[in-house]
């Protein structure tokens, strides 16, 4: 390349990229050593390391008495952007296309022996940004998924390489100003490279803070709703409720003798009947139900527009899928039972106290011998199982 400008310009760019991948790799250090890492985040750390490697090895070619024998900066930015487009498939799950455009980069940096600086030029630009639009798709399609807006910063960094590289290249090739196409092509990369440091920023902090409100509001265990979760989730069916005075069930579920379970097979193994609990609970219900686990071995499910007589009736189904699926550990069959109460309530109602009547009713059939419903209803008490009903 030709020199594009003036010393104290490359010294000030080269400082201001010196300190944007200093910014980010001190958060890829802080992020690295937590539990739970974000996804890319390996890759993501080799490219801005090596974009800030092309970056000095670009600085020190301007400043170059002799062009060098080799075009090292031109062969940096294909491979770093290449990069790139591995460290935007990791995070977004989708690794198609990375043996073809890899084979690609390969070629790309092995033409910098074969071609003059011209055509060298322009293949370096032309597959930066092939690399850098294939990122950016998978970093768009990632945003729409997980709606995070970083990861379409990036996708706009792609769009700007996208633009910038045939203006770039009209000029070297059409317009006769090769300095101009140059410092346009520089330019596209400079900013891309800032909105791809900006963009995987804010990805990872805005997928921070979606995780903890995920922590807050559902049980890491089974993935259902907490307390705090299940009140969330259901506002508009409350209001919706009141409005049209429609009726609303509670299902309140407790694993029968599960301390013994603990005692006997360890707390693994009674993680174990949580979840397939759990499993079984979501799979019968309908996806207007809300399923929440408000406690250690305990379960509520919310259903709305839904009388006592169909409440009754779901709940009857998931005891007995509980019930006919024991839970296998080494060879062992643990039997695995749940009690169940079932309360209901008509228009306007109010979460707590309707839990608590269902929690009555659970502790009913606790006291009734266990692996059965009852519910309350203010009329007699209702206690089934299998073979008797009371």
């Amino acid at each position: 390349m030709e020199q594009i400008f003036p010393e104290n310009w490359a010294v000030l760019h080269l400082g201001l990229i010196f300190s944007i991948t200093l910014a980010q790799m001190l958060v890829v250090y802080v992020l690295s050593d937590s539990s739970n890492p974000p996804a890319g985040l390996g890759l993501f750390s080799v490219y801005f390391m090596a974009a800030l490697l092309g970056w000095i090895a670009f600085t020190l070619q301007q400043e170059a008495a002799a062009p060098l024998a080799v075009d090292v900066p031109a062969v940096a930015a294909i491979l770093n952007s290449y990069i790139l487009f591995m460290a935007a498939g990791q995070r977004s799950g989708n690794q198609r296309g990375r043996i073809l455009l890899g084979i690609v980069c390969l070629l790309g940096c092995l033409s910098v022996f074969f071609l003059p600086a011209q055509l060298m030029f322009a293949t370096q630009i032309s597959l930066a940004t092939l690399f850098f639009a294939a990122a950016g798709i998978l970093s768009a399609l990632r945003s729409l998924r997980e709606k995070n807006v970083g990861d379409m910063v990036i996708a706009y960094a792609a769009l700007l390489m996208v633009v910038g590289t045939p203006i770039a290249l009209y000029q070297v090739s059409i317009g006769g100003d090769s300095n101009l196409g140059q410092i346009i092509a520089f330019g596209a990369h400079s900013w891309a490279y800032v909105l791809v440091a900006v963009g995987f920023l804010a990805s990872v902090l805005i997928e921070y803070q979606q995780h903890l409100s995920h922590l807050a509001t559902e049980d890491p265990l089974t993935r259902l709703l907490n307390r705090r979760g299940l009140q969330d989730a259901l506002r508009i069916s409350i209001a919706h409720a009141r409005r049209h005075g429609l009726p609303t069930s509670a299902i309140m579920i407790d694993i029968d003798y599960f301390k013994r379970v603990n005692d006997s097979f360890g707390h693994e193994t009674g993680d174990h009947v949580i979840q397939l609990v759990a499993s079984m609970i979501e799979r019968l219900c309908r996806e207007s139900d809300v399923v929440a686990r408000t406690g250690g071995e305990e379960f509520l499910i919310i259903l709305a527009d839904t009388d006592s007589a169909s409440a009754r009736i779901l709940a009857e189904r998931v005891r007995q899928a509980v019930g006919e699926r024991p839970l296998v550990v080494d060879q062992h069959r643990i039997p695995v039972t749940i009690s169940l109460g079932v309360a209901s309530a008509s228009g306007e109602f109010n979460l707590d106290e309707l839990s608590q009547e269902a929690d009555q009713a659970m502790y009913l059939a606790k006291r009734g011998g266990r692996n059965r419903v009852a519910s309350v209803e203010n009329k007699p008490v209702h206690l089934s199982n299998d073979s008797m009903e009371i």
